[in-house]
C-alpha cells in the first residue's frame, strides 16, 4: 500500500523551511486569513468585442494562455497565447491574434493603461486599435 502522507519530522520541516524562506511569517499570516477581504479574482474570464466600435479599458498585465475549442484537434481543444488585462479587479483575457500582434509590435509593457477598440473587420479577422490612457 502506498502512503502519500507527509510525516512531520525535523528533516521535513528543515526542507520546507529551505523551500519557503519566509515560512514563519506565512505560518503566522495563515492564522489571519478569515479576517482578510478579497482583493482580486485571479481566475481569468474571457473578454471579447463583438461589434465594430466596441471597446474596453484595462491595465495590460502581460501574456498568458487560454484553451479554446478546436474540432481539428484530437481532444477538441488547443491552447493559444492570450493577452491579459486587469479590469475592475478582475483578470480578463483575449486571444485575438491581431490584438496580440499589436501589443507585441508596440512593445506594450505590463502595467500599461490602455483602451482597446474593435476598429474594423477584414474577412474573418478583427482589427483592433490600442490607445494609451493617461
Amino acid at each position: 500500500m502506498e502512503n502519500n502522507q507527509i510525516i512531520p519530522t525535523e528533516e521535513n520541516a528543515v526542507a520546507l523551511g529551505a523551500a519557503i524562506p519566509n515560512l514563519e511569517q506565512l505560518l503566522e499570516e495563515s492564522t489571519q486569513l478569515e479576517t482578510l477581504t478579497p482583493a482580486i479574482t485571479l481566475s481569468a474570464e474571457s473578454i471579447s468585442l463583438e461589434k465594430v466600435g466596441e471597446s474596453f479599458r484595462g491595465i495590460f498585465i502581460g501574456f498568458g494562455t487560454m484553451t479554446i475549442n478546436d474540432q481539428n484537434e484530437p481532444d477538441g481543444q488547443r491552447t493559444i497565447k492570450a493577452a491579459r488585462f486587469l479590469i475592475n479587479k478582475q483578470v480578463r483575457i483575449n486571444g485575438g491574434v491581431v490584438l496580440i500582434s499589436e501589443l507585441e509590435s508596440a512593445n506594450v509593457l505590463p502595467g500599461t493603461k490602455l483602451e482597446v477598440t474593435y476598429s474594423k473587420k477584414e474577412g474573418n479577422v478583427k482589427i483592433y486599435s490600442l490607445t494609451l490612457l493617461g
